[in-house]
């Protein structure tokens, strides 16, 4: 799963892409997120289907299941730019005898990550496959990374079985501070 991530490498984005952003170590769904499709473009994270009675709100699909889901279908698809995501361990704390979530941050020290997307009317969710090993000993989910050789093949249907990059992935136990959306400055990224 992604519920939350990071985009802060101004320079490597202007680089890429020419344009400039602000730093933010805290982005969540509803925000307005960089993705590209076969240009950059601004987008809400969260996405319902036109035929919801009620908006479902969903920010990712499950990459065995988008062509087999109806609120996917017809979907265009899109690339999330980020440098890092936040991932909670769940667990039973027995001293206090409650459910515990511990964040932890996931990055490959600050480099862009491509993410695969899907899109449509200015809206989009992040694609996610099954963990792998280190990242499934956070969480059972994690986003389809792309490498850069992989972004156009993405956006023009091709199916992405495996990538390289998950296993260098570095990851870090952060604090609960970036548990509020309110909270957008190097805190959130600071080992704990």
């Amino acid at each position: 799963m992604c519920g939350r991530y990071t985009l802060t490498n101004k320079k490597e984005v202007k680089r890429k892409f020419e344009i400039d952003i602000e730093q933010n170590f805290n982005i969540c769904p509803s925000s307005k997120v960089l993705v590209y499709t076969n240009k950059p473009e601004w987008m809400e994270w969260n996405y319902s289907p036109s035929w919801a009675k009620k908006p479902m709100n969903l920010i990712n699909a499950r990459y065995e299941t988008i062509d087999e889901k109806p609120s996917f279908k017809n979907m265009s698809r899109c690339v999330f730019i980020m440098d890092g995501w936040y991932e909670w361990k769940r667990f039973f704390d027995w001293s206090k005898r409650e459910n515990v979530k511990d964040p932890y941050y996931h990055h490959l020290n600050s480099e862009i990550i491509f993410v695969a997307g899907l899109y449509q009317r200015g809206r989009c969710v992040c694609v996610t496959k099954k963990s792998v090993k280190p990242i499934s000993e956070i969480h059972n989910r994690q986003p389809l990374l792309l490498e850069e050789s992989q972004v156009e093949k993405w956006i023009s249907g091709d199916h992405i079985l495996r990538d390289s990059l998950s296993k260098n992935i570095q990851i870090h136990r952060v604090s609960t501070y970036v548990n509020s959306p309110k909270n957008n400055d190097t805190n959130c990224v600071q080992p704990r």
